[in-house]
């Protein structure tokens, strides 16, 4: 096997590697810093696998259009296709990743190692956008002496200061949880 190869061949192992621990540890303890890191390792693997097919398949820039037409035609053609395609991996790889979290939330929820606790609504606040604003409420809860604090949707003025609410959560990580109607 050649060194592209193998190189390629890596690349690939390490973004479905990548792909799989990106989507299982998203939001995991209610984290930016991991999806970040996951994902900036995740589309260097892409440009890396796409920028080391791309010089075998499109080859070297043939030079003017007015001498070879075709082989430029050619050359533009794979390019766009070779950039459409790293697009491509990547939304779909975002896509997977947002569906593997939720089964992984949706599993620890749906486990018998779960409990139930009233949480609080402590405040409500607004998020400014470009366009107007966003209301946002803070539900509290407190489980073995620690404080969770989460930003919900405020919707339609859902929820109101010092509203109580029904939370569900994972005894295994309490950051998780649904609200119980």
């Amino acid at each position: 096997m050649s060194t592209g190869k193998k190189v390629s061949t890596t690349i690939i192992i390490l973004i479905v590697t990548l792909i799989y621990f990106f989507g299982y540890n998203y939001e995991y303890n209610n984290s930016v810093g991991i999806p970040i890191i996951l994902f900036l390792l995740l589309m260097f693997s892409y440009i890396g696998l796409t920028l080391s097919t791309y010089e075998r398949i499109v080859g070297e820039n043939p030079g003017n259009f007015f001498f070879q037409p075709w082989k430029k035609i050619k050359y533009v053609f794979l390019s766009a296709i070779s950039i459409v395609t790293l697009l491509v991996l990547l939304f779909a790889t975002l896509i997977i990743s947002f569906e593997l979290s939720k089964q992984r939330k949706k599993r620890f929820l749906d486990s018998s190692e779960t409990n139930r606790v009233v949480g609080i609504i402590s405040r409500l606040d607004s998020i400014p956008l470009r366009y107007g604003k966003r209301p946002v409420a803070y539900l509290n809860y407190k489980i073995e002496n620690k404080d969770f604090e989460f930003e919900l949707r405020n919707e339609n003025g859902m929820y109101k200061r010092n509203q109580k609410i029904k939370v569900k959560y994972s005894l295994l990580h309490p950051d998780m949880f649904e609200i119980k109607k």
